[in-house]
């Protein structure tokens, strides 16, 4: 169809498009009832192990063996032109109703006065306040911005990095500050390794820009242990996940499940590390939260992706 400025869809067949959209948001309400009351059973299965002091882990693993949603069965019907489109289909709404249950669960968990945090899902340590790091004009630039987030900071000065990181890895110290990002924002990949190699977690970034202002790199505060920022209106926090490489699907369907809850994706990488001679090969996955809970995101990958590392929850500090 055309008109005098080009294309146009036939108005008759968007009028159709309209009404099958309401059906199908009338078809997403009831499946969404359904998800309910399997999240309201998986509750009621948690809770009694959770007051008796069963980690949320093991909880939601005993959960994942027999957890399912049905089968997705194809109508028969279906024209054989059109079956691996409604397959894909499919295989999207699979991992919304995943989303879909991790997030009435821990409603449902919550309805039972048992209520589920993000520091349940993250080792956290309210420890001492010394700081290591490579002295030099950018790190202490970002430290001044750092020092601001922290009650009483005091600070140990090292040679390398290396000797830095064996410091924090030892507990000699309490965080290390690290430069993570060259300009354009490419991760720095020596650095990289030594927050992998040690289980490192980031506890905040911040940019730095040096005397003239052309500096343009970030830095980040890490630790052995999470540092859950304040979340504030307004604030941007990002969570960082490292997931095995595998096909990819695991990595697709959670950006899926990301933007079913308000979340943006920041940044996709690969990194690849050495292990005893073999290459293994991650993706590196920065979130941006929709100023909402990342409970049911944690609820979600310990469910369905219990192979996910997370490696920092933080604010940009600007």
């Amino acid at each position: 169809m055309q008109d005098e400025y080009g294309f146009l869809p036939p108005s008759v067949t968007l009028g159709n498009l309209d009404e099958l959209s309401r059906e199908v948001s009338l078809i997403d309400e009831a499946r969404l009832y359904e998800i309910r009351d399997i999240a309201a059973s998986a509750a009621d299965f948690s809770i009694d192990l959770l007051n008796a002091e069963l980690g949320i882990y093991e909880v939601l693993s005993m959960l994942s063996e027999a957890l399912t949603f049905g089968e997705y069965p194809m109508d028969a019907g279906t024209p054989d032109e059109l079956k691996i489109s409604i397959c894909r289909s499919l295989s999207r709404l699979s991992a919304l109703d995943r989303a879909a249950f991790s997030e009435a669960y821990v409603s449902e968990l919550r309805s039972r006065s048992h209520r589920l945090t993000e520091g349940d899902f993250l080792p956290s340590h309210t420890g001492g306040e010394l700081v290591g790091y490579v002295r030099n004009a950018l790190s202490d630039e970002a430290y001044d911005v750092f020092s601001e987030e922290l009650r009483d900071p005091r600070v140990r000065y090292y040679s390398t990095l290396r000797e830095s990181a064996v410091a924090l890895a030892s507990g000699e110290v309490d965080y290390l500050l690290l430069p993570i990002e060259e300009r354009g924002g490419v991760r720095l990949p020596t650095v990289a390794e030594l927050i992998y190699r040690n289980d490192f977690k980031i506890n905040s970034v911040t940019p730095v820009f040096g005397f003239d202002a052309g500096a343009d790199m970030k830095y980040a505060l890490v630790s052995r242990y999470f540092k859950l920022p304040q979340h504030r209106h307004g604030d941007d926090r990002y969570v960082e996940l490292r997931i095995p490489s595998g096909d990819g699907s695991a990595l697709a369907e959670l950006l899926s499940v990301a933007s079913y809850y308000g979340m943006s994706t920041y940044r996709v990488n690969t990194l690849t590390f050495d292990t005893e001679g073999e290459s293994i090969t991650h993706f590196s996955l920065v979130l941006r939260d929709g100023g909402a809970s990342l409970t049911p995101l944690f609820t979600y990958l310990a469910v369905f992706s219990p192979d996910f590392v997370p490696v920092g929850v933080y604010k940009n500090l600007e």
